[in-house]
């Protein structure tokens, strides 16, 4: 771990593949205690905190320039943890989760009632479970959703690589995770599974076509 100095503020940068153990511990708890985290994830880097955590989520809005209103992914660590928080996982879809999860798939699902309260009202989430093992250490650690939106302003520009992280990023963030360039370089696909028929949100590292080999779209 280093330290990078931004006038009065201070950001830790860790190596992804010099990461220890407690320093997963370390970087958990600094997470789910509000503190603002990139990290590399298998598709794009991500920007995230405790998705409990409603000042810190509302401070990645605010960094993204993104309407608090639109909700954000979160990822998490297994599938029991969505199953705590959604009214159902369709049984048609189950078999596109099992090729895809942990991967580049994110599912958009309707909330039980404890899910809407979690999750600040919203009647929905989208979740993915992302194929990094040290993220998915450290979501596990915290015990709670990490969320997991894209880094970069909504809508103008992703990153694969943070060796030309925009300095003003470095600024409004407390912890950067370092993993060079992301193994896929590419956003994950959206399918929206909180309503029939289901719809493709987003194409990204899986094609429609892919999606149609498990289920009618």
């Amino acid at each position: 771990m280093s330290f990078v100095g931004w006038r009065s503020c201070w950001v830790k940068v860790y190596k992804l593949n010099k990461i220890k153990r407690e320093e997963v511990k370390e970087i958990a708890k600094e997470i789910k205690n509000g503190k603002i985290a990139v990290f590399p994830t298998d598709t794009i880097y991500g920007i995230g905190t405790n998705a409990f955590r409603w000042q810190s989520v509302r401070n990645i809005c605010k960094i993204k320039r993104r309407n608090e209103k639109k909700p954000m992914p979160i990822l998490v660590d297994s599938i029991e943890k969505i199953k705590k928080i959604v009214k159902r996982i369709p049984s048609d879809a189950e078999k596109l989760i099992k090729k895809y999860w942990p991967g580049p798939l994110t599912l958009v699902f309707e909330t039980n009632e404890l899910g809407t309260m979690l999750m600040g009202g919203k009647k929905s989430v989208a979740a993915r479970i992302p194929n990094n093992n040290v993220l998915l250490s450290i979501i596990k650690e915290m015990g709670c959703p990490l969320i997991g939106t894209s880094l970069g302003i909504s809508g103008i520009k992703e990153y694969s690589n943070i060796s030309n992280l925009d300095k003003k990023l470095q600024k409004e963030v407390d912890i950067i995770i370092d993993g060079g360039k992301t193994k896929i370089g590419k956003s994950s696909t959206v399918l929206d599974l909180s309503r029939y028929p289901y719809t493709i949100v987003r194409i990204g590292a899986i094609s429609k076509k892919e999606i149609e080999k498990f289920m009618k779209i």
